[in-house]
């Protein structure tokens, strides 16, 4: 009869039993860049093009300078880091913006080429300013001109 009552208790003397759990991690959803984002942001030139998955969207657009990912439905643009390591069509493994840390990857021994795009299993890593993970994935890189 009291079954509601002596779980609620149990449950608050799990609380106050001093062991701090750690904080839930903040995740984000990333979605796929879509053609008319590309238009919009007049996003032009080399890029590599980072996957979730088996997916064919895109959800980050790294360039020479910048990376843009779509989180709650806006752009966000990220400047490259000048001191990451450089990946292919000038893109680079690091771009950073306010309160936010993009790392990619891509791994060289998956390297294919067909017609004209230079494939890879790459990965995504956006964290905040004090390495929280944010969003990750694993997935298809697609660079091209």
């Amino acid at each position: 009869m009291n079954r509601p009552l002596v779980l609620a208790s149990v449950a608050v003397l799990a609380a106050c039993n001093g062991e701090k759990q750690p904080p839930a991690s903040p995740t984000l959803d990333a979605q796929p860049i879509t053609y008319m984002d590309i238009e919009a942001a007049k996003l032009t030139g080399p890029s590599c093009n980072y996957a979730a998955g088996k997916s064919m969207g895109a959800v980050v657009m790294a360039m020479n300078r910048e990376a843009v990912m779509k989180l709650d439905g806006q752009l966000i643009h990220l400047t490259l880091d000048p001191q990451c390591n450089k990946l292919d069509k000038g893109t680079g493994s690091r771009y950073v913006a306010p309160g936010y840390v993009l790392d990619l990857a891509v791994d060289s021994r998956t390297r294919s080429e067909h017609a004209g795009t230079i494939g890879y299993h790459g990965s995504v890593r956006l964290s905040d300013g004090k390495g929280r993970v944010l969003y990750g994935a694993d997935g298809d890189v697609q660079c091209n001109e």
